[in-house]
């Protein structure tokens, strides 16, 4: 188990944002030390992960009304047989994700764009030296 400042080490996320991504809905309630409502908040392996997650779409470039629609359901992995309900968030889900993969891509297309110039600059100033 984790404490708040050991996640916020372990994800580079400050405790004030866990705890504000908690209040919105992005993060569920922690567990709690001592079991009462305002007790030491308590997170494992499981919550670390999905945190991970939330904060790589974050910095991604996701908007949090996205990351929020898209962790609004819960959790159906650990569900036998999802029934239509499930299967609607679930492409719901898809759909969000796709959108944001197609930002990713083009975003990559510019980064290599920008890349490209940088080292033709380099390489013009490298000529230059000689």
């Amino acid at each position: 188990m984790y404490s708040i400042s050991e996640v916020s080490k372990l994800t580079g996320i400050t405790a004030y944002t866990l705890r504000y991504y908690e209040k919105i809905g992005l993060l569920p309630k922690p567990k709690r030390l001592d079991g009462k409502q305002y007790g030491i908040r308590r997170y494992d392996d499981q919550d670390l992960r999905f945190i991970k997650f939330i904060h790589g779409l974050k910095q991604t470039g996701m908007k949090l009304k996205d990351i929020a629609t898209f962790v609004e359901e819960g959790c159906y992995v650990t569900r036998e047989e999802p029934n239509i309900e499930v299967k609607v968030i679930f492409r719901k889900r898809i759909e969000i994700l796709n959108t944001h993969i197609e930002k990713l891509e083009q975003q990559l297309r510019e980064l290599e764009i920008v890349k490209s110039s940088a080292q033709d600059k380099r390489n013009f100033y490298y000529s230059l030296l000689k």
